[in-house]
């Protein structure tokens, strides 16, 4: 099977709105001025103390920005986040302001010390007298003891592993025809489908989806209980133009080939976690006394896991379990009053009410599907 990894284009090409508006929808209306520049949106005049406001220059895209102040492009959706008047991702304003980060708190210079008053020099020494306590330990993590936020996965481990449906979601609209339909069963990016539902049912052109597919149910490996099912990403797609039942459109990225009859969803900005690595959990910590699930299901079924290997969790949401959440990753002791059997970490990179997708960041040994986990 081959696996196309297109995130980096797909997400370009969506988010370029001021060199590419071809690519993307119509933007949004109407415009009016705000001080010197005009914008659809109503963009905030004041920000809480210590924000790093940037303006919006011509050329500006999302992408380049979240390169620019976070490092890496594929962070974009969380600029995004952070300025919630913009009302469509694909289109940002010359002169508009954009909140960017937090500025650098600088610390205030120490006051100069009294001298110490002399003391009494020990028998045989040189007479020099050491005043005030030792200093403090620097804080370990990053640069002048600062902890350095990293990203706790990849574009692919978001938008190319699975999530689970627990309410039996609707979705109605679905890949029914491709233009190469009369020689090709499968299809990748760059190839045109076409969509059973158009204008009538809402869609329009410029409108994104996953494309999505049904694995099948999920049950619990320790209760059997039903989880709910799992629904596997696919890829992404853009509408090109509409018709009043269907809609023509075009396959922007692909985890695998899609077939026909595959789901669409409506896209949805899943950001990257950020977060400070912590040590993992050692043989000789007690448990955090914090919640306790399972993994009860591997990407690709696999039945023996390691590290960067993706797996759910029936820990979620209701439980403080959020993206950028540390699992402690581990199995009970075979013989019993004994303690538990330590196996690595993981972090949390997307959750549901009752589930989140982990991603394994160091591993001690095999992982399987049915070993325990607990919020760090």
């Amino acid at each position: 099977m081959v696996r196309v990894t297109a995130w980096a284009l797909a997400t370009l090409l969506s988010l370029c709105p001021l060199w590419a508006q071809q690519q993307s929808g119509p933007p949004p209306k109407p415009l009016h001025k705000v001080g010197d520049h005009w914008t659809p949106y109503d963009p905030p005049s004041e920000f809480p103390p210590g924000t790093q406001v940037y303006v919006i220059q011509p050329g500006d895209t999302l992408w380049e920005l979240a390169r620019k102040f976070l490092g890496n492009p594929y962070l974009w959706p969380q600029l995004w986040e952070q300025n919630q008047y913009i009302r469509d991702a694909h289109w940002i304003y010359p002169g508009d302001p954009l909140a960017v980060g937090v500025k650098a708190a600088e610390a205030p210079a120490p006051e100069a010390a009294p001298p110490a008053p002399p003391a009494p020099a020990p028998a045989g020494e040189g007479g020099e007298a050491a005043g005030g306590a030792p200093p403090a330990e620097l804080p370990t993590g990053g640069e002048g003891g600062e902890a350095e936020l990293v990203p706790l996965g990849s574009e692919d481990d978001i938008h190319c592993f699975v999530y689970l449906d627990t309410q039996g979601e609707k979705l109605p609209l679905e890949i029914a025809s491709a233009e190469r339909i009369g020689y090709q069963a499968r299809f990748a990016s760059g190839d045109i489908v076409y969509l059973n539902g158009g204008e009538a049912e809402g869609v329009k052109a410029g409108d994104e989806f996953f494309v999505v597919q049904a694995e099948g149910t999920l049950r619990h490996p320790a209760t059997r209980a039903k989880l709910g099912t799992v629904m596997k990403y696919l890829g992404h797609l853009r509408v090109i133009c509409t018709q009043e039942h269907s809609a023509t459109a075009e396959i922007i990225a692909a985890c695998d080939p899609i077939p026909l009859g595959a789901k669409l969803k409506p896209f949805e900005p899943l950001p990257i976690p950020m977060g400070t690595r912590t040590a993992p959990a050692t043989r000789c910590e007690a448990p955090s006394g914090k919640a306790r699930g399972f993994i009860v299901y591997a990407k690709d079924r696999l039945e023996s896991l390691g590290q960067d290997h993706l797996v759910v969790v029936d820990l979620g949401e209701a439980d403080e379990v959020t993206p950028g959440t540390f699992l402690t990753i581990y199995r009970d002791n075979p013989v019993p009053g004994l303690p538990r059997i330590v196996l690595g970490q993981g972090a949390a990179l997307t959750t549901g009410p009752h589930w989140a997708t982990v991603k394994l960041l160091a591993t001690d040994g095999p992982v399987h599907v049915g070993d325990k986990v607990e919020v760090q």
